[in-house]
């Protein structure tokens, strides 16, 4: 049985999670845990359970628990940013975010549950390179 941590991210962009539909799976153990989505992008069809996404935060909600960034394409809610260990700076509306979480729903809004959050304002090229690193490993999918 692979665990969360275990699976493989998927370098994506907002609009494409939209795309997802769910799948079940056979093993009804791992279902409980792990949900599999398969998307269709730029005419690929890829199965994914963990995404990584990058972008903007445009609004951080401590009572909820939520986060909103916007990658240009769209939005996604990050959920459950408090419960992730060693981080160690508060999220803060403005900065340039990596995301990497378990796609939770594919609505309008995309939900992630957060596996881990990091800033990456300081590291200018990380935004100016994301799309390309995106367009890439869309390339290298079968």
């Amino acid at each position: 049985m692979s665990k969360l941590l275990d699976l493989p991210s998927r370098k994506v962009f907002v609009s494409d999670l939209r795309t997802c539909q769910r799948i079940q799976s056979e093993d009804s153990d791992q279902t409980k845990k792990t949900k599999t989505w398969q998307m269709n992008c730029h005419g690929r069809q890829l199965q994914l359970s963990v995404v990584w996404i990058q972008g903007t935060v445009t609004e951080v909600d401590d009572r909820s628990d939520v986060v909103l960034v916007d990658d240009s394409t769209g939005t996604a809610k990050i959920l459950g940013c408090s419960k992730i260990p060693f981080l160690w700076e508060k999220i803060k509306i403005g900065q340039y975010v990596m995301v990497i979480g378990q796609l939770a729903n594919a609505e309008s809004i995309p939900q992630l549950r957060a596996i881990k959050v990091q800033n990456l304002s300081h590291m200018l090229e990380t935004e100016e390179s994301w799309s390309l690193e995106v367009a890439d490993q869309m390339m290298l999918v079968t």
